[in-house]
């Protein structure tokens, strides 16, 4: 769902970076209004970097169509709706700048639907199926679902802003994302479940190793990712949509790979290292100061 290089107009642009980042601001806000129930500096850079392997993983669907899970309700259940928001958008910024996923003018774009949409209203979603009675599972699994396709609904409503698809283009677009949508809320529901940890069920000890494993999974998975073009290309494509320009190209690793290196499945392997290895410190980094000021 990485929308790529001057695919929004210039106003669309602009309106969805100031939405973001009232989001991301709004986020951070909460967080440290609400800093004694921060996660740790460790758990936020562990989970961000889950999110980002996951997203790596693309798998084949149909008709030579791919996929990934956003990862945004995950975030939000391990980390609290705030923080979850924050490592959307911090991963990515990361596979913008470092990976060239996803144009640098449409950044704005891609945290609004990806990460205040799919983390954020996701996340609140999931809290207030919680809230009414329905199952932790069910909640998250379709507070998941939901958030995929409202973000696809958004995405579409800029498109048409800028001038860049059509009636049956958007049609397919959100019929395609729909079958994303149902295998993100079943994913998500099974890693929640999987790994979650409050400290009874399952000690933070043990939630960390199975955060950790699943991280190491992400990362032996991803030389095999599919090579097919993902839904948004791929429905795009089919309308002659795509536009034709370079992504970021001062990207060190773009189109996750590592320059010099022959071998593509080690070359991919080797830059899922250095995107992990990044989101994590970044996201450590970054949540410091709220605990620091929790422990103040």
């Amino acid at each position: 769902m990485h929308i790529p290089s001057e695919m929004l107009s210039t106003p669309v642009c602009s309106v969805s970076v100031a939405v973001a980042i009232a989001g991301v601001v709004t986020a951070a806000v909460s967080l440290f209004k609400r800093r004694a129930a921060a996660p740790s500096a460790f758990k936020f850079a562990l989970v961000s970097a889950v999110v980002f392997g996951v997203q790596m993983l693309n798998y084949p669907i149909f008709s030579g169509i791919s996929g990934h899970l956003i990862g945004g309700v995950f975030a939000a259940a391990m980390l609290g709706v705030p923080a979850g928001v924050l490592a959307l958008a911090l991963v990515l910024t990361i596979q913008t700048f470092l990976f060239a996923d996803g144009g640098v003018m449409m950044l704005g774009a891609n945290v609004l639907n990806m990460a205040v949409i799919g983390a954020g209203f996701g996340g609140w979603l999931r809290a207030k199926l919680i809230q009414r009675g329905l199952g932790a599972h069910w909640s998250t699994g379709i507070a998941a679902a939901v958030s995929v396709e409202l973000a696809v609904l958004v995405l579409a409503v800029q498109l048409v802003a800028s001038g860049q698809a059509t009636l049956p283009a958007i049609s397919l677009l959100v019929a395609v994302h729909a079958v994303l949508a149902v295998v993100e809320g079943f994913a998500t529901a099974l890693l929640v479940n999987v790994c979650a940890f409050d400290g009874v069920r399952r000690t933070a000890k043990s939630g960390y190793a199975v955060l950790s494993g699943l991280l190491i999974a992400c990362l032996a998975l991803a030389p095999f990712a599919s090579a097919f073009p993902d839904a948004f290309e791929w429905a795009m494509d089919r309308f002659s949509l795509l536009p034709g320009a370079p992504e970021f190209v001062h990207a060190p690793f773009a189109d996750y790979a590592v320059s010099g290196v022959g071998n593509e499945m080690v070359s991919v392997f080797l830059a899922a290292i250095v995107g992990v290895l990044v989101v994590s410190g970044l996201g450590y980094v970054l949540m410091l100061p709220v605990r620091e000021k929790s422990r103040g």
